[in-house]
């Protein structure tokens, strides 16, 4: 993005307000009118439950039933996002290999693709529910009472109201774009000042938009990140994708020290302090949990068992291959300190 569209964008987003052709505008809703519309949505969910109009649950089981999705579909999204989140941690700790970045790039976009294009199936008929329909409703209503001309309330005769809810969804930016203005000029400066001046010009009333409220969430969030004591170089605060990768490994390692911390504080000293504790966990959350608290070679030594275990099938513990090495280094040591160190 250049920097003269950046300043478009954010002078827009200022305005509270988006701003059509013809001198049609859009306006921010008000608190009140934001309840108003829940009210309506309200109405409109229970006037389809007694149309007996399907719920998205009981859609999404019609589609299952006629063969247009499956479980199995619902797996190959998560498989997915799990294979994305993989790979933006791979971009990460692969940011001064210039080749490999672009390689795991493609598979990145590709992964997005695909979870987009199955995510767009699965909700095909989402708008003939009666989560569908309410919605419809709620948002009819808001750009019904805030879209003006002139200052009067607009009658819809140039634009029709679909086009114009249309024209609404589309002034919506996408994350990446909010997040490219976060950190650049000139937002990066009225931030920086924001204690001394009015970032948006919406009444006190007023809502703040989708693009207001996510500028705001991203402009705070990489405050935190340079705060950080492992704040990442510039290189990655500017890739999305490597600063998502960045996100998990600090996700998962904010995770493990917790986990740890509960599991020590629920066990006495003999326990928390031996080399090996067997967990029983009763969900795979539970397990998901306590594989975590392994650090990289605890893992190791665990596909080592599970493969000699695999191999010859009932194995003793003095068998493992890190015990046999345990047991030598432990009669070395015993040795050299027999001649005396």
């Amino acid at each position: 993005m250049k920097q003269h569209e950046r300043e478009f964008f954010i002078a827009s987003i200022r305005t509270g307000k988006v701003k059509l052709e013809n001198d049609i505008t859009i306006h921010s809703p008000t608190i009140e009118q934001n309840l108003r519309s829940c009210q309506i949505y309200k109405n409109a969910l229970q006037e389809a439950y007694d149309d007996e109009v399907m719920t998205e649950e009981e859609m999404l089981e019609w589609m299952i039933e006629h063969d247009l999705w499956s479980e199995e579909q619902d797996e190959q999204i998560k498989g997915l996002q799990k294979d994305i989140d993989r790979l933006k941690v791979e971009i990460f700790k692969a940011q001064n290999d210039e080749n490999l970045k672009k390689q795991i790039r493609l598979y990145l976009r590709a992964g997005e693709k695909q979870i987009g294009e199955k995510n767009k199936i699965k909700s095909q008929y989402y708008q003939n529910t009666c989560e569908g329909l309410a919605n419809t409703e709620k948002f009819s209503w808001i750009i019904q009472n805030t879209t003006f001309k002139n200052d009067e309330l607009y009658d819809f005769s140039e634009k029709g109201l679909q086009q114009v809810i249309g024209l609404w969804h589309l002034s919506m930016l996408a994350d990446y774009s909010i997040r490219e203005l976060a950190r650049n000029e000139p937002w990066r400066s009225l931030w920086s000042i924001k204690e001394h001046i009015k970032l948006f010009l919406n009444r006190d009333d007023q809502e703040l938009t989708h693009n207001q409220k996510n500028l705001l969430i991203w402009s705070k969030m990489y405050d935190n990140i340079q705060e950080s004591v492992d704040c990442p170089s510039k290189e990655v605060i500017d890739d999305d994708d490597m600063l998502d990768g960045w996100f998990i490994i600090q996700s998962e390692k904010r995770e493990k020290e917790r986990t740890s911390s509960d599991f020590e504080s629920k066990t006495n000293d003999k326990i928390s302090k031996s080399p090996e504790v067997f967990v029983m966990s009763k969900t795979e959350k539970d397990r998901s949990r306590v594989e975590n608290m392994n650090d990289a070679n605890a893992k190791m030594v665990k596909k080592q068992r599970a493969s000699v275990i695999k191999e010859k099938g009932t194995v003793g513990q003095d068998q493992f291959p890190d015990e046999v090495l345990r047991i030598k280094n432990q009669q070395a040591e015993a040795w050299k300190n027999s001649r005396g160190g």
